[in-house]
């Protein structure tokens, strides 16, 4: 081996320590960038992890509300039912009355008429068919 074969052979070593050395600069600069967007990336997650803590926070008030709601919506029901029911009682007990005044006008009438003068009768039967018609028109 001569000594052009050594400065050849240097020449190669050099160049591709050369090669080496870019290479190893082109990772390294790679290697930065993945490290800069791994810390990005610990940050999103920092932050979506607060956003669902947030969120399961949120998710238990609105359904404490809404349990809450729920108790005085069944309660509101609950009155609103036994109002209903009263009213319904109150009403056949006025229609009972308002059957029981009318049945006795009714026989008062035929009872009446028997022993009254004919201008008394006249005068009893409008205030009859006015109460009547008074009793029909509040049913």
């Amino acid at each position: 081996m001569g000594p052009m074969s050594s400065i050849i052979i240097d020449g190669v070593l050099a160049f591709l320590l050369l090669a080496v050395i870019i290479v190893c600069l082109v990772v390294y600069r790679r290697l930065g960038t993945i490290k800069s967007g791994q810390a990005e990336l610990r940050e999103l997650v920092g932050q979506l992890n607060t956003a669902v803590v947030e969120a399961q926070r949120s998710v238990a008030s609105l359904k404490q509300s809404a349990a809450e709601v729920e108790v005085k919506l069944q309660e509101q029901t609950r009155k609103a039912t036994i109002i209903t029911d009263e009213l319904s009682l109150i009403t056949e007990a006025g229609n009972n009355l308002a059957d029981r005044i009318e049945f006795g006008l009714t026989n008062n009438n035929d009872k009446d008429q028997r022993g009254k003068t004919a201008k008394d009768t006249k005068s009893s039967k409008k205030q009859q068919r006015d109460i009547l018609a008074a009793l029909r028109e509040a049913r």
